[in-house]
């Protein structure tokens, strides 16, 4: 039977603390003290734990659960299943198929912990708990190293209230430390995988390398939330880094053998198009929900009879999306590019990566101004496409062009933003347009028309800026 997960939000901070460390007694009021074990688990390479995710399980008073956290911007996803059972939930294994892919999983090590704390609390609100762990690493049913650490778990506190509490843990001789989990702490494993670019000096074949590899630990990383589908922004950052891969290896294919270069853009491009249909799906059921909240009661029940409709054509393309993700080709996509990264069929190229970024933006710039207008409505789709690799491509090298290439990446990313603005509307006018004959009734017909008119007036606006703001950008780019 399937298990029920539970979410919760995780935002922490964490301290060191000398050994003999006391928190003030006037900050809170104690909490129980508890004692738990927690038996980590994780692929064979350290492929979670490189990548900021933690998989456990936790038993205390003989209750197990078991608990997944992902990383999600500045705070943790943390899942957790009710389960006593010895084995991995098929829910979090399902997560974590692009992890493991169909490897069994690797127990890291069993850890025990004395738990004790305070409660801090502000008008009937908790702010935070502030605990005190003392950690024990246990093996072969013995301790064989210990440490203490304290952290802090956001409740309902404010930024204010929060600094405030750090003051007070600093004073009496704690030490702001990294978030990194107790049992990479204990084995003394880095956590997570960081990515520093090369100086400039290195290779063009390392720039290209680190870049790749940050792109595909991002399609790492976000893989398991999207499988969840409860943050879109998973979803979306995951189809940002198989469009990156694809751009880099397109900037740099002459760089790249061109057999393993075809094979690799075809595979993530369509793992790329999986998720496309998906996000484009979210971005207009937002759009839709965002700009069109004004109607009358009886106009907003036609309104939801559309959005009930888009809906519906969401989940198709997520159970397409969750196929695709679930297949041996998926799984076969990533061994070859992680296998791959360790030795890239490299060739000699006769252009250098900065020749390669200029002529990436020429080509936006020629497209652009041999146009029989600055910018045709119907070719502001390629002009986007076109923008989207000149980005990429300088991208990749910034760390040669310096101040230049991140004045023109700023410039980019504003006149992206705009027609990406513009295209959003135009699909959904589009998908709107594709509606209209399979619906009945006056009053969806109206709203439908109305809501048509909305997004041309959209486009519009949208498109009166875009000539401005492609001066500022031509300017920087002819400054590379």
């Amino acid at each position: 039977m399937p298990w029920k997960i539970q979410q919760t939000v995780e935002h922490e901070i964490k301290f060191r603390i000398p050994p003999r460390f006391q928190l003030p007694p006037n900050m809170g009021e104690p909490i129980p003290p508890r004692v738990f074990t927690s038996t980590y688990f994780d692929t064979e390479h350290h492929r979670l734990g490189h990548l900021g995710l933690t998989l456990r399980k936790r038993v205390e008073r003989s209750h197990g659960v078991w608990q997944l956290k992902i990383p999600s911007g500045a705070v943790r996803l943390e899942l957790e299943i009710d389960s006593g059972c010895r084995d991995i939930p098929w829910e979090f294994h399902d997560l974590l198929t692009a992890f493991f892919r169909k490897h069994e999983a690797v127990q890291l090590g069993k850890l025990r912990t004395k738990r004790k704390g305070l409660r801090i609390q502000k008008d009937n609100q908790v702010i935070a708990e502030v605990v005190q762990d003392s950690v024990a690493l246990i093996k072969d049913k013995k301790v064989v190293l210990t440490f203490q650490e304290l952290e802090v778990e956001v409740q309902e506190g404010t930024e204010t209230q929060l600094m405030s509490i750090h003051k007070t843990l600093i004073h009496a001789g704690a030490q702001e430390k990294s978030l990194q989990p107790k049992i990479f702490q204990a084995l003394q494993l880095p956590y997570p995988l960081s990515f520093e670019l090369s100086d400039p000096s290195a290779p063009p074949t390392e720039h290209i390398r680190e870049r790749l590899h940050a792109q595909f630990s991002q399609v790492l990383q976000h893989d398991p939330g999207t499988r969840l589908g409860r943050d879109s922004e998973a979803l979306h950052r995951m189809r940002v880094a198989t469009r990156r891969i694809r751009a880099i290896l397109r900037a740099v294919r002459s760089f790249l053998a061109p057999e393993w270069t075809a094979h690799v853009r075809q595979e993530v491009g369509w793992i790329g198009s999986l998720l496309g249909e998906v996000r484009d799906w979210d971005v207009l059921l937002e759009y839709f929900r965002q700009n069109f909240h004004d109607f009358s009661p009886n106009e907003q029940r036609s309104f939801q009879s559309i959005l009930n409709k888009f809906e519906d054509q969401r989940s198709i393309a997520r159970a397409g999306l969750l196929e695709g993700l679930r297949s041996d080709r998926y799984l076969n996509l990533l061994n070859h590019v992680e296998d791959s990264l360790t030795h890239l069929p490299f060739q000699p190229s006769p252009l250098t990566i900065v020749e390669l970024a200029r002529k990436a933006f020429h080509k936006l710039q020629d497209f652009v101004n041999t146009s029989n207008s600055l910018f045709p409505k119907p070719e502001l789709h390629r002009t986007r496409i076109l923008l989207k690799r000149a980005r990429y491509a300088l991208e990749l090298a910034e760390p040669l062009l310096g101040k230049r290439a991140k004045r023109f990446l700023q410039q980019a990313k504003h006149t992206q933003d705009l027609l990406g603005q513009h295209q959003d509307a135009v699909v959904a006018e589009q998908r709107l347009l594709a509606l209209k004959p399979h619906s009945r009734g006056a009053g969806i017909a109206y709203i439908t028309g109305l809501m048509v008119e909305r997004l041309r007036n959209r486009q519009s606006l949208v498109y009166q800026q875009i000539p401005e703001q492609w001066k500022k950008l031509e300017k920087q780019g002819k400054r590379l």
